[in-house]
């Protein structure tokens, strides 16, 4: 008799085990976003396995090699600037515009901070005269080829793009034949890195990391984890968008620059996210009308609530930041803060265990009471206008450097 194949053993749930998470993330959220990733991963397994096979015998791992081989500490006592394309991305680009552009043109070791962006972000952002320092992408299809590789400005040749190995071959090959640079990281998934490890002889757990579904996580994974910085600002995650009746006007405004080319049915993967019809309370800031003795924290704000629309999708990516940043702030000695200057969206927007649908369907959702801001629950969660978060980042490294310790925390 042949001898029984013993049973693979099942790993704690992180939840389960993590009283930091308890009260605060709905039980149900951290199930359903396991259950979408278990999901996800079966479904994209095979053609992330099959793109990587490609781009391995490319040669352009051997040519560009692994993020973490050259950029390990490339942020040190800078700050993260990811930009992501929420449709409340275009309050802030003027700003980006002026303190990008004024830290752009300084010797590297002396700029504050290093610029990751979304890939649909990246022309926007070139045609604004802002030079991002990497633009990431996550996304194993070819829907982003034009974003990326079609008519892009000739500054554009001084981003490197971020990507896995499981990317796009057509969009790779083009991105390289254009002269430009890439850094590989390796998707978490036990086949990729099986498959990474058999076509690349090579090892992946150098390279390998946690994305979080979407750029501005995987940016917030990157910046740490990789870059060592110890400061995320976020513009333009919003992860959600304005509700309009006209379903064409609500695509127009899922995104900054109003492209939906890359979720629509013909052009893209025909996700259309913007159709789907769940509800949550995103949030607009506004400064204080009354000066404070000490402007530091959400007092220095006024906060309105207001109904948006968001997906399923978007909740995912929504849930596993806020864990994330939730489980990083209990960790012995490090000192971590993530900056939400994105002026609206749902991220960081808390209520109780509730019923969703009737929540919304009366006027509970309406009652400030009824809410409150990660900022109130997390020493390392800050929401803020993105002049302001700059602003204390630039006078924190000031006092940093001259051999002080600061309090990066707007509290």
């Amino acid at each position: 008799m042949g001898r029984k194949k013993k049973k693979k053993k099942e790993e704690p749930d992180i939840w389960d085990e993590t009283d930091v998470l308890h009260g605060i993330v709905n039980k149900k959220s951290w199930d359903f976003i396991s259950h979408v990733n278990k999901n996800t991963a079966g479904f994209l397994t095979k053609p992330w396995c099959d793109n990587l096979k490609i781009n391995a015998k490319s040669g352009l791992w051997e040519k560009f090699g692994g993020l973490a081989d050259d950029c390990f500490g490339l942020a040190k006592n800078k700050a993260i600037m990811g930009v992501g394309s929420g449709p409340s991305l275009n309050k802030n680009m003027d700003v980006l515009r002026e303190r990008l552009g004024a830290d752009g043109i300084k010797d590297f070791d002396n700029r504050n901070y290093v610029t990751i962006c979304s890939n649909h972000q990246y022309k926007p952002l070139l045609n604004q005269g802002i030079i991002p320092d990497f633009v990431m992408l996550v996304d194993a299809s070819d829907v982003v080829y034009e974003q990326l590789c079609v008519d892009v400005p000739d500054h554009g040749k001084n981003t490197t793009l971020i990507c896995g190995l499981h990317c796009a071959p057509k969009m790779l090959d083009e991105w390289d034949k254009q002269g430009k640079n890439i850094r590989f990281y390796v998707n978490s998934t036990e086949d990729v890195q099986s498959a990474f490890k058999k076509h690349l002889k090579c090892d992946p757990k150098k390279y390998s990391m946690e994305m979080g579904g979407n750029v501005l996580n995987a940016a917030f994974v990157i910046g740490s984890m990789v870059m060592r910085s110890f400061v995320f600002l976020a513009v333009g995650n919003d992860l959600s968008f304005p509700l309009n009746d006209d379903i064409d006007k609500q695509r127009d405004g899922y995104y900054a620059d109003g492209d939906y080319s890359t979720n629509a049915a013909v052009t893209g993967t025909g996700r259309d996210e913007a159709k789907v019809m769940k509800r949550w309370a995103g949030f607009n800031l506004t400064k204080s009308p009354i000066k404070l003795i000490n402007p530091k924290g959400l007092d220095r704000y006024n906060i309105e609530l207001d109904l948006v629309g968001t997906s399923h999708t978007l909740w995912v990516y929504k849930t596993w930041l806020e864990s994330t940043i939730l489980r990083t702030s209990v960790v012995p000695n490090l000192s971590l803060h993530y900056f939400n200057c994105t002026e609206g969206g749902i991220l960081g927007v808390m209520t109780k265990d509730v019923d969703y649908e009737k929540f919304f369907d009366g006027d509970d959702w309406r009652k400030p009471e009824n809410w409150y801001l990660l900022d109130e629950k997390c020493r390392c969660y800050h929401t803020a206008l993105l002049e302001d978060a700059m602003e204390h980042f630039d006078k924190c490294k000031e006092v940093f450097e001259r051999g002080e310790h600061p309090l990066i925390a707007m509290s």
